[in-house]
Formats: C-alpha cells, structure tokens, sequence
C-alpha cells in the first residue's frame, strides 16, 4: 500500500536537496533501497506515491540535512528543514495507523 502525497515545489526541491545529501553517506544495498525513494521523489509527475519505509527515509534526510544546517549556523534554515521532517514523519504514522496491521484484543477469563 502506498500514499499519495503532493509537494509543492519548494517542498519538492527541499526533499531532494536532504535526500542528495544524505544519499552521501549510505552505500550498498541502503544506498539502493534508499535510491528506490528518491526516483520517486525526483519524478516530474505528482503526487509522488511513497510506502511506510520510503516515508521514513524522506523524513531522516530532512532531519539530517536540518541538523548539517544548525551545525552551520543557519538555524532558520535548519528549523524549516526540520519542521518539515516532523510534518512528513507525521503522515508517515497517520499512514501506518490506517494501513498497517490491526491487532484484535482477545477477552481473557
């Protein structure tokens, strides 16, 4: 199961920029799981249609991209960068909580 998410352009380019630099430091088969996603996100057409796990790259890139830029010293940046993880992060579990597993609470005697 998929989500269907629509960026607008800025937010588009914000992905890209945190998912090209936190493609930097993966390599073998992460970089290859992580590479799947980032097509997605480098597609011209939307929305961009992401799972559970393809979410959480996205969001840990926007994270890790806001943290390089605090350390930087371009805090507004960085803020906008993280609060942006935080809102992807967000759709993630909205998304797990309606698609995932539902567990059935049995009575006990």
């Amino acid at each position: 199961m998929k989500q269907s998410i629509f960026l607008l352009e800025e937010q588009k380019g914000m992905v890209i920029i945190a998912m090209n630099y936190n493609r930097l430091t993966l390599q073998g088969m992460n970089k290859k799981l992580f590479d799947i996603a980032f097509n997605k996100v480098n597609q011209d057409h939307t929305p961009v249609e992401l799972d559970g796990m393809e979410m959480i790259l996205v969001s840990q890139s926007l994270h890790k991209y806001g943290k390089f830029l605090s350390i930087s010293k371009q805090l507004k940046e960085s803020k906008k960068y993280r609060i942006y993880g935080d809102t992807f992060e967000e759709i993630r579990k909205n998304f797990q909580r309606m698609n995932g597993p539902k567990l059935k609470k049995s009575k006990t005697a």
